[in-house]
């Protein structure tokens, strides 16, 4: 018998505790679990910044890539750039193609050429080619009686040239540069003195070669020149100047001894014998200084000047007794 006691004093019978042992229990349902509340979506950081960050790097590589293309002369170089194939730390820098040169006051065509094919702009023989081309603007008479058609016009600054680039384009900078720089006002005061520019510009690069120094020394020197024409043109102005021009390129005219070099002679060297008045042409290049002063000449009847052994103290003399006077004072007779 169940033992079991009820709260309510009653013992149950066998057939009672038999149906209450029989009865099937009845199980409740189970309770339905609770619905959760929805949860918002996590937003998606992750992803996001990893697209940004993709974004960026192809801007990055591609502004690099621009930076290549312009600074790597070859398209090729792009590719040698990443993979250092071939290539030096040197060849991995940017590729400079132009240089900076500075023509001193007082050079030839002859030097500029060496200079510019020293410098890589163009070969010396392009540039004697382009330096006896008429340029339009220019009236130069007499080409057949000069070494170079623009000496003395090829204006002596610094300049930026593009490495290889055409003699033509080169010269085309210097003519422009004195166009720029040899005003209308020496023009006129060449005229007013009864030569042409061009006789001038001759007279200029003279006196450069004479004279370096200040405008008031140049223009003493000036003098001393324009005195002797005023006397006649056919005078001889007894440079030695015009002389070691020829000279100094004697290569270039097949030798000191060779007919051509002969020839020039008697077209640029003002001694007895030999040219009266101006050369035929410009023994240099001058600089402002020099074309002022030929236009600009003091007021002296200076006749002859000379300098110390050093070159910088000037002499000046309106006869030739004087001069005599001068070259054993300066100390030349020693």
């Amino acid at each position: 018998m169940d033992k079991r006691n009820f709260d309510d004093g009653w013992t149950p019978t066998d057939y009672e505790i038999y149906t209450i042992e029989e009865e099937p229990k009845v199980e409740k349902p189970a309770p339905k679990p609770a619905k959760k509340a929805p949860q918002k979506r996590k937003k998606n950081s992750k992803g996001k910044t990893l697209v940004a960050t993709i974004i960026t790097a192809i801007i990055v590589i591609a502004a690099l890539l621009a930076i290549l293309h312009f600074f790597l002369p070859q398209k090729e170089n792009v590719y040698k750039f990443f993979t250092n194939e071939g290539t030096t730390q040197a060849q991995t820098e940017p590729v400079i193609n132009t240089v900076k040169v500075t023509f001193p006051e007082g050079y030839t065509i002859y030097q500029y050429a060496q200079l510019l094919q020293s410098k890589g702009v163009c070969s010396k023989e392009d540039f004697y080619k382009a330096a006896n081309t008429p340029v339009e603007g220019l009236t130069i008479p007499a080409d057949e009686e000069r070494v170079f058609l623009l000496e003395g016009y090829l204006f002596p600054d610094t300049y930026e040239f593009y490495k290889d680039e055409p003699a033509e384009s080169v010269v085309k900078r210097f003519i422009d540069n004195y166009k720029a720089k040899v005003t209308d006002e020496m023009q006129a005061k060449a005229e007013e003195l009864g030569y042409t520019m061009d006789e001038m510009l001759t007279l200029a690069s003279i006196i450069q070669k004479e004279c370096d120094y200040g405008i008031d020394e140049c223009r003493n020197v000036s003098s001393v020149f324009h005195n002797r024409l005023k006397e006649s043109k056919d005078t001889y102005l007894g440079s030695d100047v015009t002389y070691f021009y020829l000279k100094n390129m004697a290569d270039y005219l097949g030798g000191s001894e060779s007919p051509k070099f002969d020839n020039f002679l008697s077209l640029y060297y003002t001694y007895s014998g030999f040219r009266k008045g101006l050369p035929s042409g410009p023994v240099c290049n001058p600089g402002l200084k020099a074309i002022e002063a030929a236009v600009s000449p003091n007021e002296t009847n200076y006749h002859f000047f000379l300098t110390d052994k050093d070159g910088v103290k000037f002499y000046y003399a309106e006869t030739f007794e004087q001069h005599q006077q001068n070259y054993h004072l300066a100390g030349l007779d020693k």
